[in-house]
């Protein structure tokens, strides 16, 4: 005869097995603005709860990212990293969103945020907005 059947323990999961959205989603933003002229400098900020030790900037379509320690920010439950972009030109066009760590896990991807080249928008301007989904309706 087989012995009895035992309790077995329970299973213990680490946090480097939870998926990356466990985290609330950074913000991502533009500075200075919205509308950017095309060959002048861009910063892309990232913001994210206190509990951030790094942004990671990335794009869509390629595997490329850049990492950066975070900033402490006023108010002092929030953090940034700031990713200047020296010039905005074909080669910066893309999508970009960002994620940042703690001590265990990444966060959400924020939403995305659209460098558009001006040949795909009228006025020879360069537009930066957040994007979760889809493009905005093209400008008239």
């Amino acid at each position: 005869s087989s012995p009895p059947p035992t309790a077995r323990p329970p299973l213990l999961c680490s946090a480097e097995v939870f998926p990356t959205w466990a985290l609330p989603r950074p913000s991502i933003s533009a500075e200075p603005g919205s509308v950017i002229l095309w060959g002048q400098p861009v910063t892309i900020v990232c913001r994210g709860p206190a509990e951030a030790e790094t942004f990671r900037l990335l794009w869509v379509d390629d595997s490329n990212y850049t990492d950066q320690k975070i900033l402490p920010q006023h108010p002092p439950h929030e953090t940034e990293a700031r990713f200047p972009i020296t010039r905005v030109s074909d080669d910066t066009a893309r999508h970009y969103f960002c994620r940042y760590h703690n001590s265990s896990s990444w966060s959400e991807r924020s939403e995305f945020l659209e460098l558009v080249p001006p040949t795909s928008r009228p006025g020879g301007i360069h537009l930066l907005y957040p994007n979760p989904v889809t493009p905005p309706p093209p400008l008239t």
